[in-house]
């Protein structure tokens, strides 16, 4: 069995016009008794058989504005989740109608499309930086200031307090100062209260000569971030990682029509369950360059977490056509078409980038949503029986879904803004290659 990831498109593409022109110039050949591909006579017990695949999924799931633009910006989530797909189908005889057989057919699978991105903002040319984010804590930064660039000594000194939401208080003072052209201090503190905490840290250079000074305070309903002075060994931090994981389930029941020329045409029909999970988490920190080598500094930001859920509950009707080519050899095509009842849901929460501080998650969100889904889909496939009990499959098909939930940043009444549920569509390429074992 192959991952359908070496399975080339180009390739793919010709080997379907040479099935299709190989079925067009056999029209008039009749098919031979024992064809291992036709379907079971009315004489002959109905055989059950497993098939396994694997696959790559190019899923266009819909952006949507994760990132609140009061700070994170407008980027989006991204729009095209791309990533392996394992499946399992079960066909069960449960009898015959008529001199056909009736089966039951189970598909399952499950399809991994998770990602993730990191982008660097550098500061050099900033001599000051202002960030907050949230309601901002009952706090303040009393004294920030950094000399200017060229001037000894070179000396920085941060005050900041914040009297937090659950009544407690920290503070911390914070002075450096380099007057020697050998001389450099990176230094930082942290110091917690009940709910929150707040953060210093300078970075005096003597040698250059310049100095950096940092200040941030915050509890669980929001942060406050500032910097003052040179800021060129600095940056800002922007990372985006994804959990995106779907699953389905169909229960289908049908039973062949075996037609001339070699044509088999097969109805079916039964529920259908589709899950769409995906789990986003921001990240926006300051990384501070220190003035001695071999010095990190801890991290301060703050962190997004969004979680959108969709549910599909339905029922799915299906309609496959199958040609014997040769013994070993048929093309198939299917079509399918249904309808579910989608149930949607959102949470989301942010939280402050301290180090050494716990202050808890703040802007909490939860919203639902019920909905309707239309379900169609096309596809074709080859089949090659090397053995009477063995068949290697190769797959290839579109699905679209017309309403998978997104996420709109809209202005509230107040000042912020509020996320809310929206629609749009998404659609389904695959390819994949599977083997089946009758039994």
């Amino acid at each position: 069995m192959r991952i359908c990831l070496a399975v080339q498109s180009h390739k793919l593409a010709a080997i379907m016009v040479a099935a299709l022109a190989s079925l067009a110039s056999t029209t008039s050949i009749a098919v031979a008794d024992d064809i291992k591909l036709t379907p079971t006579a009315q004489n002959e017990e109905p055989v059950a058989s497993l098939q396994i695949g694997t696959g790559i999924n190019w899923l266009s799931l819909p952006s949507w504005g994760s990132r609140r633009p009061d700070f994170f910006g407008s980027g989006d989530s991204r729009v095209v989740d791309d990533g392996l797909n394992l499946g399992i189908s079960l066909d069960l005889p449960l009898g015959q109608i008529g001199s056909q057989p009736f089966i039951l057919e189970w598909n399952g699978s499950i399809a991994d499309l998770s990602s993730g991105s990191t982008d660097r903002t550098s500061l050099a040319g900033q001599n000051s930086l202002n960030l907050s984010f949230g309601n901002s804590a009952n706090g303040s930064i009393n004294t920030l200031t950094a000399s200017p660039t060229g001037t000894l000594p070179a000396a920085a000194v941060a005050d900041v307090t914040v009297n937090d939401s659950a009544g407690g208080t920290a503070h911390i003072h914070s002075a450096a100062s380099s007057a020697l052209a050998d001389g450099r201090i990176t230094q930082f503190a942290s110091s917690s209260s009940v709910a929150g905490g707040v953060f210093t840290a300078l970075v005096t250079n003597g040698g250059t000569p310049s100095a950096a000074a940092y200040a941030a305070y915050a509890d669980n309903t929001g942060i406050t971030l500032r910097a003052i002075g040179d800021l060129s060994n600095s940056a800002i931090i922007d990372e985006r990682s994804e959990d995106a994981t779907v699953i389905d389930q169909t229960l289908l029941l049908g039973a062949p029509i075996d037609l001339q020329g070699g044509w088999t045409i097969t109805p079916k029909f039964g529920p259908m369950y589709r899950s769409i999970d995906r789990d986003v988490d921001f990240r926006r920190t300051l990384v501070i360059g220190a003035s001695i080598p071999g010095t990190v500094v801890p991290e301060i930001g703050v962190g997004q977490t969004d979680e959108l859920d969709a549910r599909y509950v339905g029922a799915l009707a299906e309609l496959g056509i199958s040609r014997a080519l040769q013994p070993d050899l048929s093309v198939s095509f299917d079509a399918r078409f249904g309808g579910a009842y989608l149930h949607s849901h959102y949470r989301s929460h942010y939280s402050a980038i301290l180090p050494s501080v716990s202050t808890g998650a703040f802007d909490f969100v939860s919203e639902t949503r019920d909905d309707a889904s239309l379900l169609a889909g096309v596809g074709a496939g080859l089949r090659y029986a090397p053995s009477e009990n063995l068949v290697v499959g190769l797959d290839a098909g579109v699905n679209f879904v017309n309403k998978v939930p997104t996420i709109n940043y809209v202005a509230d009444a107040g000042d912020g803004v509020s996320p809310t549920i929206g629609m749009s569509h998404a659609i389904d390429y695959n390819v994949s290659v599977s083997i089946t074992w009758r039994f």
